[in-house]
């Protein structure tokens, strides 16, 4: 108990110093995206606009980027007398996304159909009987999204996510390509802190539950190993190394305490983390569906 209070305080005393330069850490390093309605290639109304909105949703829920309202972009877009599509070209991405200061435009198609086979007899020679194959319902959503970098119109990522459920549910599948796609935007650009402070085996990380971050989250810990001066160019570049895994063990609104996450590692990785070192927090697992089919529903990052 007399352990417990000792590090609240501790906490306390941490957050009214460093409060101030984590949000504007933070405010600094977010990446900020719009994302538009995308190219509806389903026989179905309004399909592109409810995938759009539905990553927007998870993109929002991710905290790893800033999103830009809806109503911003159709401003914006409406200002510059053009139609907020999926499909516009990537010049006219870098232009309008710069209007909005934005880092990223996703733009994208959607795609639906729901297949249905009716069920038949089929004649069984080994048992020389007529038998009932019941019909079968196919519902697939596909998702093919890219990521524009509006200051120089190029295509900074972009992959294609397919869902097929065996029922006519489509809602269903839509919303779990939505969550497939962004979980794999996350990857591209993935929430990112940093170790303020180290004391007695613990380490405090400027992320906490505004950043989603909960008990039991698990925080990569990067350094840098070598800088590498580019011989042609001049640029800077630094070689980033793998140091370890903490596990968060208690949480506020803008900081966490961990440990490491193994007991197995010794000194030499505990003396590796220091102050100033990057952290990425690893994505939760996607949560599986009743006796571990299929998926539960739940958007968990």
């Amino acid at each position: 108990m007399v352990r417990k209070g000792i590090l609240g305080i501790i906490l306390i005393l941490v957050f009214i110093t460093l409060s101030a330069n984590i949000a504007s850490a933070g405010a600094n390093t977010s990446k900020k995206i719009g994302v538009l309605p995308l190219k509806n290639d389903s026989p179905y109304n309004q399909f592109g606009v409810m995938a759009a909105e539905m990553i927007t949703a998870d993109l929002v829920n991710l905290k790893s980027c800033t999103v830009v309202e809806r109503t911003e972009l159709s401003r914006v877009f409406a200002e510059q007398k053009r139609s907020a599509q999926g499909f516009i070209d990537e010049a006219t991405a870098t232009e309008l996304g710069g209007i909005l200061g934005l880092d990223y435009l996703l733009l994208g198609s959607a795609n639906s159909n729901i297949t249905k086979e009716p069920g038949h007899y089929y004649y069984n020679k080994k048992h020389q009987r007529n038998e009932w194959i019941e019909g079968t319902t196919t519902c697939n959503v596909t998702l093919t999204l890219k990521l524009v970098n509006v200051k120089n119109g190029q295509i900074a990522w972009s992959d294609q996510t397919a869902i097929t459920n065996y029922n006519e549910d489509i809602n269903t599948a839509l919303s779990e390509a939505a969550y497939d796609s962004v979980r794999k935007i996350y990857k591209f650009i993935p929430l990112q802190g940093y170790v303020i402070k180290v004391e007695g085996g613990q380490y405090i990380i400027d992320l906490g539950t505004n950043d989603n971050v909960s008990t039991g989250d698990v925080l990569e810990v990067n350094g840098a190993s070598n800088a590498i001066r580019h011989p042609v160019t001049g640029e800077l570049m630094v070689m980033k190394r793998n140091i370890g895994e903490l596990e968060v063990i208690e949480v506020l609104d803008t900081m966490c305490v961990t440990r490491l996450k193994t007991k197995d590692d010794g000194k030499e990785v505990r003396s590796s983390i220091q102050s100033g070192d990057a952290v990425i927090k690893k994505l939760r697992k996607k949560p599986r569906g009743f006796l571990g089919l299929g998926w539960s529903g739940k958007h968990v990052f």
